[in-house]
C-alpha cells in the first residue's frame, strides 16, 4: 500500500489512454496491489479484458457498469440514454464508496470523463470524490475531454493527442491492436 496516493488523468483524442490504464493495472498487480478497475461507457470484448479474466488475480476486480447495449452515446435514443444514465450513476456511487476503502491501492476508472461530457455525472461530483478519497489510494481516470477545474483537482495530467491515425481513413478497430 502506498503512503500517499495521487490522482491521474489521461485524456485526449489519441489512441492509448486505456492502454495506459491497463499498463498501470499490470504494474500494480506485479507488486500485489489491490486494484479495482471500473469501466464506464465501454463494454465490448477486448483482448485486455480477456487477459484479465484469464489471469484470475484475486487482487483485481474489473467492474463493468454499461450493460444495456453496445452503442456509443451519440448513437442512442432518449430512452437508451436514460438507462445508460442509471447504469453510470450506479458506477459512480460505487466509485464514491471504493474511494473511501483504505485497503484498495489503485482505482482505475476508464472513460469516466465521457460521463461528465455527456451530462451523466457532474464535474463537481468527481472533484468531490478526488478531494475526499482515502489518502493512500492512487486513482487514474481516462476520457476525451477535460476542464481546467479537473486539471486543478488532480496531480498528473497527460494529454494523449492523435497526430495521425488510420481510423480517419475508415480503417475499423482491429482485434488484438485496438481491442
Amino acid at each position: 500500500m502506498q503512503k500517499k496516493g495521487y490522482c491521474h488523468i489521461y485524456y485526449g483524442d489519441g489512441k492509448g489512454k486505456t492502454s495506459i490504464l491497463n499498463g498501470m493495472t499490470i504494474r500494480a498487480l506485479g507488486y500485489q496491489w489491490k486494484v479495482k478497475y471500473l469501466r464506464f461507457l465501454k463494454n465490448r470484448i477486448s483482448g485486455e479484458m480477456l487477459f484479465f479474466q484469464k489471469l484470475a488475480d484475486p487482487n483485481l476486480e474489473v467492474i463493468n457498469y454499461y450493460s444495456s447495449n453496445t452503442k456509443f452515446f451519440w448513437e442512442m435514443n432518449d430512452d437508451e440514454k436514460i438507462i445508460l444514465r442509471q447504469e453510470m450513476r450506479v458506477g459512480f456511487e460505487d466509485l464514491k464508496k471504493l474511494s473511501q476503502d483504505p485497503t484498495i491501492d489503485l482505482i482505475i476508472v476508464d472513460e469516466l470523463l465521457g460521463c461528465i461530457y455527456n451530462g451523466l455525472i457532474t464535474e463537481a461530483e468527481l472533484i468531490e470524490v478526488i478531494a475526499n478519497k482515502s489518502p493512500s489510494i492512487e486513482m487514474a481516470f481516462s476520457g476525451h475531454h477535460i476542464t481546467d477545474n479537473l486539471i486543478n483537482a488532480v496531480d498528473l495530467v497527460s494529454h494523449v493527442q492523435a497526430t495521425k491515425h488510420y481510423f480517419y481513413q475508415k480503417v475499423p478497430a482491429r482485434k488484438g491492436i485496438e481491442f
